[in-house]
């Protein structure tokens, strides 16, 4: 058990400094062109990255492939999978908070996997067809680190670079998507990331990633308890570390009574 309270601990600080580095854009020269493994708004007053949503809707909407994007999404996803939802991703972080303030009370719905790529379908089809990054208007992700900060900042006497700016119905609008899902959010697990989030499409790489989880199943007694914590639902055991639902959080290692799960690196 020390090893898993470490594992939960370590997860933390890889959030903390992904939060910090997604944030380092103080000036322009720091706002570079690489892309976020997660979903992160570049309308955030600090982003240093591209958000990767964002960005594969602007070619949607030119039409153009974006080989740049779809080439680091393949290299982020074959070496982590979807990890970066459970260790680096600032929303997922803070759908943590939420299940924090929720405790042990959820109602649980069944899993829908599919879910996730027809949000990720229907995204790229809206900027396709309205030329438009239609998406941004109602992402949660950016009212938390982008509407919210420039609204604030805004008023800020110091902060003269954001004052002028203008909050209409769009504004609000991303008020009122972040509040609805917080508050499926404090009866669902992880409402957010397990049906809706677009990038919770990286998952598909779970099965071939570098990164994963691995049963041991000499040790596994079956006892269900890793299932009975999964954050994301997970009802099989098979399905740990290749589901593209698992966020590779290690929450199942954590209360592994014989250590037979372990992140690690996948064998060929």
């Amino acid at each position: 058990m020390k090893t898993s309270l470490k594992l939960g601990r370590l997860r933390q600080i890889f959030q903390t400094i992904s939060f910090f580095i997604s944030n380092l854009g103080f000036t322009f020269a720091l706002k570079t062109g690489f892309i976020y493994p997660f979903l992160y708004c570049y309308g955030c007053p600090l982003a240093a990255f591209g958000c990767p949503i964002g960005t594969l809707q602007s070619f949607a909407a030119i039409p153009a492939c974006p080989f740049f994007l779809l080439g680091s999404v393949g290299v982020y996803g074959t070496l982590f999978g979807r990890a970066y939802c459970g260790w680096a991703c600032p929303f997922g972080a803070f759908h943590d908070v939420l299940a924090y303030l929720r405790g042990k009370k959820e109602r649980r719905l069944r899993p829908l996997s599919y879910s996730k790529f027809a949000m990720l379908f229907l995204v790229i089809l809206v900027a396709w067809i309205a030329a438009d990054t239609v998406f941004c208007r109602y992402c949660p992700a950016g009212s938390l680190f982008a509407a919210i900060p420039s609204f604030v900042l805004s008023v800020i006497p110091s902060a003269v670079a954001y004052h002028g700016l203008k909050f209409g119905l769009f504004f609000y609008v991303h008020l009122g998507t972040l509040v609805l899902i917080v508050v499926l959010g404090l009866v669902f697990s992880r409402f957010w990331c397990r049906y809706l989030c677009p990038m919770g499409s990286i998952g598909i790489f779970n099965k071939v990633s570098l990164a994963t989880i691995s049963i041991n199943p000499a040790a596994c007694t079956k006892c269900g308890v890793c299932l009975q914590v999964c954050p994301m639902n997970i009802d099989k055991l098979e399905d740990i570390g290749n589901s593209s639902d698992c966020t590779l959080c290690g929450k199942c290692v954590d209360v592994c009574k014989t250590d037979a799960l372990k992140i690690s690196l996948r064998r060929k």
